[in-house]
């Protein structure tokens, strides 16, 4: 390794109990800007024999060059305590399943919290009311990668309760109106309320 690989590495996102998706993310994107994920896109091809083709062996060769760089950096990232727990696998793409396992039930906690912060976060009035919508919008994002598909109503409907009573008028605004309005319509309801 030369330096800048090195330190590359060495700023890769670690695992924790609780950032999963994240860490998910984030070991993707790395390893797919390095051109280095097909272990993760495509199935392993068949064991080159003597009878295989060039091209057979070097497809081989690439996957097998991208899967053993794929668990490597995974297994880095990972604390040996928490790695010895992970089921141990040949294939970069069962040891990523394998990992979202272990996971599960943290994240079962993760959307406990994130259910809280949708259903009990208050505009602050700090803030612009933008970047509150934002945050419960990304939120609401949270859970929907965790498969819990609340609908985009209820984010709207949240997102208004959530707003100090100067916001009232808009408020009544939207319970009176037969259509609902979408996350955008909001935001530009709510900013112009603002100003």
């Amino acid at each position: 390794l030369d330096i800048l690989s090195f330190l590359q590495v060495a700023s890769l996102k670690n695992l924790t109990g609780t950032n999963f998706e994240d860490w998910r993310e984030f070991i993707l994107f790395y390893l797919s800007t390095l051109n280095r994920d097909l272990a993760l896109r495509v199935d392993e091809p068949a064991k080159p024999i003597d009878k295989s083709t060039t091209a057979e062996k070097a497809e081989w060769a690439a996957w097998d060059k991208s899967n053993r760089h794929c668990l490597d950096t995974m297994k880095y990232t990972i604390d040996r305590t928490t790695r010895d727990s992970i089921l141990a696998c040949d294939k970069a793409k069962d040891y990523l399943a394998a990992v979202r396992r272990t996971f599960k039930k943290v994240d079962k906690a993760e959307k406990g919290n994130y259910l809280r912060l949708l259903a009990n976060t208050q505009y602050d009035g700090v803030s612009r009311v933008r970047e509150h919508i934002l945050k419960m919008t990304s939120y609401h994002k949270k859970l929907k990668d965790m498969d819990v598909n609340l609908p985009d109503d209820y984010l709207v409907f949240q997102i208004l309760e959530s707003l100090p009573p100067q916001f009232g008028n808009l408020r009544s605004q939207y319970n009176t109106q037969r259509d609902t309005w979408n996350i955008t319509e909001l935001t530009a309801y709510v900013v112009q309320e603002e100003e």
